[in-house]
């Protein structure tokens, strides 16, 4: 056994122990479960072929643990009043639910927001109908450590034909400030049927000192319900952030994730998404831009397991410096699933000599009476197009960085205008060749 590996089930048995005194039966028996599969699987190694260009070597050079307290200083509240968007928001710093500077009002009939460990209090018949259904608990490694770690997060439920207009705001600030900090968030959504919500997590980072953050979602949606997810992900430059979305959808439900990656030493973001009724539509966007020598990992996992659903996939990175990006995505087609529509894309544009990507996008048609495509494209920028806009006067650096947004911008202009938006324009920008580093400290 590695010392990383017995760092981790040693954190994990202690936080079991430390928390079983008042904790159902259900959520004991889930958090040793995880447990016992984390322990099973392991870290990840270069040879695990799912993670062969996922570096994790961090996991085992910083000693990562729970926060123990909540903190809730003038740099955070500073970070808060930048970072929020106008409507309800829970705040977390170092996965530690920070009540201060959370707005729960504004909610509209029907629709439920609290932190899970509230939740798991109040609602524990729906979390052990739902927590964990979408998770393929065993299969991945992080995901069952956070299962193992299960004690903070969100819950969103949705009534039936309950309309949320405002964007829900899930604010995740990794700090550190007492040595290396894991968080190990868990959303749960449970969108009832005909219901219709957005829901934004945002993730940054304060301060230069190595943070973890292991995030999950899950996501069930009801028949003909709708959810407009939205990840930004910004964290500092010595961050690891590793989350996995999981989406259930019904019959005749719409999905859309989008899917924004900019900080972090490493950050490796996945979409597992599956139909389980006719009709259902998905959207899969996602844009990462990195710099220096971040590396940025993209998943996705498309399982069209019924008839007449379709989905859209858009991915594009741009990277620059040595940094080095991946997208691996699938698009599985059960026998059963005919009159399937699905088409992926990625595109790529490395902006120096150093920069790489590896891209693998991948279809597994078992039905035959079905529409798919995939293709993917790496790349560098136009000398024609750079040629015209230097001639007509503008400065190389200026008219690299117009190219480059230009490129970025189907992503951008996929989220509706609004406060959600201008928020992805601010981040973009400041990632851009000659852009300044965003700063959210106050």
């Amino acid at each position: 056994m590695s010392a990383g590996l017995a760092q981790y089930l040693e954190m994990a048995r202690a936080f079991q122990t430390r928390g079983s005194a008042n904790a159902p039966p259900w959520l004991k028996t889930l958090r040793a479960e995880g447990l016992r599969h984390f322990e099973a699987a392991g870290l990840p190694t270069s040879k695990d072929e799912e993670w062969k260009y996922t570096p994790l070597a961090a996991l085992s050079s910083h000693p990562f643990q729970p926060a123990r307290d909540v903190y809730a200083g003038e740099d955070v509240a500073a970070a808060v009043a930048r970072l929020s968007l106008p409507g309800p928001r829970l705040v977390f710093v170092d996965g530690r639910f920070v009540p201060a500077l959370s707005v729960l009002t504004g909610l509209p009939r029907g629709v439920v927001l609290k932190p899970l460990s509230q939740a798991l209090r109040e609602d524990g018949e729906l979390l052990e109908r739902t927590l964990g259904q979408r998770t393929r608990l065993g299969a991945h490694a992080f995901t069952s450590l956070n299962a193992a770690l299960l004690e903070e997060g969100a819950l969103l439920t949705l009534a039936p034909r309950a309309l949320s207009e405002v964007p829900v705001q899930l604010l995740f600030l990794a700090r550190g400030g007492s040595g290396p900090v894991l968080a190990s968030p868990r959303i749960v959504v449970v969108a009832g049927e005909g219901s219709e919500a957005t829901l934004v997590e945002t993730y940054a980072g304060l301060g230069t000192e190595a943070t973890f953050t292991n995030a999950v979602t899950e996501v069930s949606l009801g028949d003909n319900a709708s959810l407009h997810h939205y990840k930004l992900q910004t964290e500092g430059d010595a961050a690891l952030h590793l989350g996995g979305l999981y989406s259930r959808q019904g019959r005749d439900s719409r999905f859309q994730s989008h899917a924004f990656s900019f900080g972090g030493a490493v950050a490796r973001n996945e979409v597992h998404a599956a139909f389980a009724g006719e009709g259902g539509e998905c959207v899969l966007n996602g844009l990462f831009v990195g710099r220096g020598t971040q590396h940025l990992d993209n998943r996705t996992d498309l399982d069209h397991a019924v008839p007449r659903c379709s989905s859209r996939e858009l991915y594009k990175g741009v990277l620059d410096d040595r940094a080095r990006g991946t997208f691996h995505g699938r698009i599985r087609v059960r026998e059963d699933a005919q009159k399937t529509d699905a088409s992926q894309t990625n595109r790529n544009l490395l902006l120096s000599e150093g920069a790489q990507v590896d891209a693998r996008p991948q279809l597994e048609i078992l039905a035959d009476d079905v529409k798919c495509a995939h293709g993917t494209a790496v790349g560098r920028l136009d000398d024609n197009a750079l040629f015209y806009l230097r001639s007509r006067g503008i400065p190389r650096p200026e008219a690299e960085r117009m190219l480059t947004q230009a490129f970025a911008s189907e992503l951008v202009l996929a989220v509706p205008q609004g406060p959600v938006r201008a928020r992805v324009e601010e981040l973009l920008s400041a990632k851009l060749p000659g852009g300044t580093r965003l700063e959210v400290t106050g």
